[in-house]
């Protein structure tokens, strides 16, 4: 991984945001392209497919702007929709007529019954798989290039991580000269940052009439992205309950 690793971080770091996401993102997409283009008559593959019910939300969300693999996804889904047709035949018939009789307020607040069948989900995303071992590869791969004189200075000079990701590069770093250069690094985008906030925030006093700078105008989208990570690696954080992924529910305030 680790020269693949470092030509694809350092063409990262020239954009806008943590480069491991974008290295994360382009891999998403490299994925999901093999997986609809190559791999969708591999039973193996289908399979798997299959057992995860297709791609997480985030990815299937991504399929939308890839209308290159428009036939690759119309094969997966289509027995995805029918493997959800025979599903639901067997929830109406596990219901049985005394429920049907009954209508919507036969099954309000009263447990499931054990012959109730589950949409159980089997595996993971396929691609969220792939990209534990993708984002590990590249944090190895930066946390050993920061002394490199093709990728430091390419680091050094872009957004830096996300927190997320820096929360894991230091916890893969241990104690060490990686680590101390990464933290110094990052206290030093953080404290710019913070000072393109205060800027921002400032200009918009209304005795003042703001002409903001480019860094300026993007720095709240800019700190949005580098707290909380891209949404398809670091989503929404749903408390569910113990019946796999059957409704989600909001987290309860205590």
């Amino acid at each position: 991984m680790n020269r693949t690793g470092n030509h694809h971080l350092v063409e990262a770091c020239a954009q806008r945001g943590c480069p491991v996401c974008a290295c994360l993102r382009a891999a998403a997409s490299r994925h999901l392209g093999a997986v609809l283009a190559e791999h969708v008559t591999d039973p193996i593959s289908r399979e798997r497919l299959a057992e995860a019910w297709g791609f997480c939300a985030a990815h299937a969300e991504a399929l939308r702007d890839m209308p290159e693999v428009a036939l690759g996804t119309a094969i997966v889904y289509q027995a995805l929709v029918k493997r959800a047709c025979r599903w639901l035949d067997e929830t109406a018939r596990a219901l049985g007529p005394r429920d049907r009789r009954g209508g919507w307020r036969a099954l309000v607040g009263r447990p499931r019954r054990a012959g109730n069948q589950l949409r159980s989900r089997h595996e993971r995303c396929p691609v969220c798989v792939e990209l534990v071992a993708a984002e590990a590869g590249y944090l190895d791969a930066l946390l050993g290039g920061l002394a490199d004189p093709w990728l430091g200075p390419a680091y050094a000079g872009s957004d830096g991580l996300c927190l997320p990701h820096l929360d894991l590069a230091l916890a893969r770093a241990g104690a060490g000269p990686a680590a101390a250069r990464l933290v110094d690094l990052a206290r030093e985008k953080l404290g710019a940052l913070a000072d393109d906030l205060r800027r921002f925030i400032d200009k918009h006093d209304h005795r003042v009439r703001p002409t903001f700078t480019d860094r300026e105008a993007v720095a709240w989208r800019q700190a949005l992205a580098l707290v909380a990570g891209r949404v398809a690696l670091f989503g929404p954080e749903m408390e569910r309950d113990g019946a796999g992924d059957r409704h989600p529910r909001a987290r309860r305030r205590r």
